[in-house]
């Protein structure tokens, strides 16, 4: 058994574009060709939203010159739908169930592929330190002890359910050993806290994750999915500045922090 205290965030999927099918699409509408027309440089991310939103009317080569105003445009105007086109993936560890079972309440524009305590052995499992009782606040140690023999004595007691079902189980019952496996590990869980480390995929497009981050990074959100909100920001920031740019990180004199949009609700 092990105990974690921060997570990992690990961006792992970005939009990319098909330049030059969008170049025929240019031309076969004899609207101006892609220089001319998209102008987000390196960020593939502001492309995909100006040609959608361009889409809407045919206005490509028109109007705003600078991809930035054109982003901020759409920003301060609400005009949220064709943020929905830029997805990002991210890989995160070292979160507890208690988090992401506040993270999925988040359904639209979202998917998740979490790691299965059905077919995952957890006798060599992790726990998540609530970040009120991490050793960086220097926590009262009653109260840590409270929590640190409580988990040992959640892992103690799922091993020996383990064991116990594993004998108790008559093999004929099942199909195969996986399914029986399956079996005991799914009743043996249910003695496992909130605090139980999980691993999980999320996938999100722009508006979703603009929702996410204000919603989750205000100062009323649980500590630890906050924590989580503003480090995939700060992923964010680093790879779709003129989408998540607006973004602002206070700290605080608890030694958290939050995160709040110049352009809320888009």
């Amino acid at each position: 058994m092990s105990f974690k205290e921060k997570p990992s965030v690990y961006l792992v999927t970005k939009p990319a574009v098909n330049w030059s099918q969008i170049a025929n699409f240019f031309e076969n509408e004899n609207v101006p060709p892609i220089p001319d027309s998209v102008r987000a440089g390196d960020d593939e991310s502001a492309a995909v939203i100006e040609i959608s939103a361009r889409m809407c009317y045919m206005s490509y080569g028109r109007g705003r010159r600078d991809i930035t105003d054109f982003i901020n445009n759409l920003l301060s105007s609400g005009d949220g739908s064709v943020f929905e086109h830029v997805n990002y993936g991210f890989i995160v560890t070292g979160v507890s169930r208690s988090l992401t079972h506040e993270l999925v309440r988040h359904r639209a524009g979202f998917a998740y592929s979490q790691r299965s305590q059905r077919y995952v052995d957890e006798n060599e499992g992790t726990f998540v330190i609530p970040p009120a009782l991490a050793s960086e606040r220097q926590s009262s140690t009653e109260a840590r002890q409270v929590l640190d023999e409580a988990l040992i004595h959640a892992a103690e007691s799922y091993t020996e359910l383990v064991k116990a079902l594993e004998n108790s189980l008559p093999k004929e019952m099942f199909e195969s050993n996986t399914d029986r496996r399956k079996a005991i590990r799914q009743a043996a869980r249910s003695v496992l806290p909130n605090a139980t480390e999980t691993k999980i995929f999320i996938t999100a497009n722009v508006r979703a994750l603009r929702h996410f981050i204000e919603m989750r990074g205000a100062i009323f959100a649980d500590w630890e999915i906050r924590f989580l909100a503003i480090e995939m920001l700060k992923l964010l920031e680093k790879e779709a500045p003129l989408l998540f740019g607006d973004f602002l990180i206070e700290d605080l004199d608890d030694g958290t922090q939050i995160t709040y949009p110049k352009f809320s609700k888009v």
